[in-house]
């Protein structure tokens, strides 16, 4: 990919919300701004039977609502634990590679279903694509709001579908020419997780591959385009190239999919415990980050270019419990906001 062109207008046909059935109701926080609410207005859909037959029927209508708002969020059904959770999950295509060699610290809690994160509270997750890093990524990701913190967590919403076009073009085709780089390192073999997480690197190798097995770590690593590096210290580094930008398969929008403006060696997450950060990194023969493909970083300025569009872009709200957002994974990005208190957000990885 030699460079970008600017998008074209999407070509995907808007589907009416009326085809959701006369028992919802649906709205916006902002009009042209993800996600789409889509709320029961009667009894109809409160019990649990009729909701999972409701969902199954227009979930082609869900598909298509998704695409064109960027995402949604189902409030106000009979979605309370992660059964139910999961019971709408199974409705929509898996994404088969599964998490293996993610970065979040996080496990499966049942089924398709896993914990968004055991990141430690006061850290801010920035804003990103799930699983930007790999080759293969999920098309949509799902959240349920089992119980919203008291105080912060939100999920935060980043609309990207007019990034590229808001960039300067000498960026973009700069980024389109070099394509991407990314470092990751992982711990020594753990015996697994306990409690939160303050650092993402510090995850054992084997936690975050999901077997103690390094042989097995290697055919993981060869099905997912990752290079494995086993280090004297126990740890793991891998190294992959991704390419930057992705045509969406239903807009024909071009959207930027990766990390170089924000997983960088010297850029310590907001809320990381500082002297565990620094520690770790100073075992690291190559540095965790994204860089261009020649190796290099983005200057200060292209950074801020980056941060500009994206903050104008940048929104979030309280959840409820019970809530259910669904994202597409392309067009809209996710972070989390620091918390107090109880939480607990759940995930599944879509196609």
């Amino acid at each position: 990919m030699n460079s970008i062109a600017k998008n074209p207008l999407d070509q995907d046909c808007p589907v009416s919300v009326a085809e959701l059935g006369s028992d919802v109701r649906c709205h916006t926080l902002q009009a042209g701004r993800p996600p789409l609410f889509i709320e029961p207005c009667n009894d109809a859909l409160r019990d649990r039977a009729a909701f999972r037959a409701w969902s199954a029927r227009i979930r082609p209508v869900l598909d298509q609502l998704i695409v064109e708002h960027g995402g949604i969020v189902l409030r106000g059904f009979p979605i309370e634990e992660t059964a139910d959770f999961g019971n709408l999950a199974e409705l929509f295509p898996a994404f088969s590679s599964g998490y293996a060699g993610g970065v979040a610290p996080r496990s499966t809690i049942s089924g398709r279903v896993m914990e968004a994160t055991r990141l430690a509270a006061p850290v801010r997750l920035t804003l990103h694509s799930e699983m930007a890093y790999m080759r293969d990524y999920p098309k949509r990701i799902a959240f349920f709001c089992r119980q919203a913190a008291p105080v912060g967590g939100e999920t935060l919403i980043g609309d990207m579908r007019t990034l590229v076009d808001e960039l300067p073009a000498e960026l973009v085709d700069k980024i389109a020419r070099l394509g991407i780089r990314t470092t990751r390192n992982y711990g020594a073999k753990s015996d697994g997780m306990e409690g939160s997480v303050e650092i993402m690197e510090s995850i054992g190798w084997n936690v975050a591959f999901g077997t103690d097995d390094p042989q097995q770590v290697e055919t993981l690593c060869a099905e997912r385009g990752l290079e494995p590096l086993w280090n004297d210290n126990g740890t793991l580094t891998v190294f992959n190239r991704t390419e930057p930008f992705v045509i969406h398969p239903q807009t024909g929008r071009t959207l930027y999919r990766a990390l170089v403006h924000i997983y960088r060696p010297d850029k310590r997450p907001e809320g990381e415990n500082t002297e565990l950060y620094e520690a770790i990194r100073k075992t690291q023969k190559h540095p965790s980050g994204t860089f261009l493909g020649n190796g290099e970083e983005l200057s200060g300025q292209e950074v801020d270019a980056f941060e500009a569009v994206i903050d104008r872009h940048t929104h979030y709200w309280p959840w409820r419990n019970g809530d259910v957002m669904i994202l597409d994974n392309l067009q809209v990005w996710h972070g989390r906001n620091p918390y107090e208190g109880p939480r607990d957000v759940q995930v599944a990885l879509l196609d």
